[in-house]
């Protein structure tokens, strides 16, 4: 893999992690909503804005695009 493709797949990974993180943030009361089960969380007073299928592909986006991201740094760092 060159240096260029590597920094136009940390650029492409770090826009879908930021963007999938500003989305959840936006969602929160959603992911609460979601994560009640595992977390002791409270989502608060409001009707659901997204369905959990969305916050669910949100989370994997994010968690997906930020593995990806530190792979191609620990692959070019020489590891």
């Amino acid at each position: 893999m060159t240096l260029l493709q590597m920094q136009v797949l940390i650029a492409l990974l770090s826009a879908a992690s930021l963007l999938s993180a500003a989305w959840l943030v936006l969602h929160a009361r959603d992911v609460a909503l979601l994560l009640r089960p595992v977390f002791p969380l409270v989502p608060g007073e409001g009707r659901r804005l997204a369905s959990f299928r969305a916050v669910s592909a949100a989370i994997t986006v994010f968690g997906f695009s930020l593995v990806g991201e530190v792979w191609i740094v620990l692959r070019a760092a020489g590891f």
